[in-house]
């Protein structure tokens, strides 16, 4: 089902012209800002170190994951909100929650907008030592599909550079316990790599991107 919904929206994309994908870029913005800014921020760089950077995220692969925790295939933990007043006498959501609020086309609207968002690396400390054992995994391990050392925005790939580390942490522990799907190629990959291997990724990955 991925697949096909992955396939549709590429159809989708190559079929809109200019206009009105400028004009999908002004409503994704409004929709960002109502729906999502209280955690993403305005532009999707998290200032949460619990909350991805999703800035610069590419269209399919935003609209590929907010259709998993849309059907439920992806969970959500909780999120506490701080803007009561946005969200009526709610004091918390998740994700799932936001993806079922959200049409087909306002999940194409945003995915648009945070397309076109610049990612700005979260600024924090790194072990430069491990970071570099990690960069060599990456490339042995991940670089394929997470190009241009973790940075690149392809169609189906995260990015991984410049993300916080408590976020990372959190989501190499829900891969590492089977709690969230893989693709086959990344499995077959991600079970090779022991506890160190893993460490020392994610200090590459909040090393600087030069």
């Amino acid at each position: 089902m991925r697949i096909t919904l992955t396939f549709h929206f590429l159809i989708f994309i190559l079929s809109l012209s200019t206009h009105a994908l400028a004009t999908d870029d002004d409503i994704g913005k409004k929709l960002f800002q109502e729906k999502c800014s209280e955690c993403h921020q305005q532009d999707g760089n998290s200032k949460d170190k619990e909350i991805p950077n999703i800035a610069g995220t590419s269209a399919i692969l935003t609209f590929d994951i907010m259709d998993q925790y849309k059907s439920g295939d992806r969970k959500s933990k909780p999120i506490k909100l701080k803007d009561s007043a946005a969200t009526g006498d709610k004091t918390e959501t998740n994700m799932n929650e936001i993806a079922k609020s959200l049409k087909s086309n306002e999940i194409e609207a945003i995915a648009f907008f945070l397309a076109n968002q610049k990612s700005k690396p979260a600024s924090q400390t790194f072990d430069q030592e491990l970071a570099a054992k990690g960069k060599a995994i990456h490339m042995d391990f991940c670089e394929n599909c997470h190009v241009d050392e973790g940075t690149g925005n392809i169609e189906d790939a995260s990015l991984l550079r410049g993300q916080w580390k408590n976020y990372l942490q959190s989501q190499f522990e829900v891969l590492s316990e089977g709690d969230r799907y893989m693709p086959r190629r990344m499995k077959k990959r991600f079970r090779k790599l022991s506890d160190d291997d893993k460490k020392a990724l994610i200090e590459f990955y909040i090393s600087p991107v030069n």
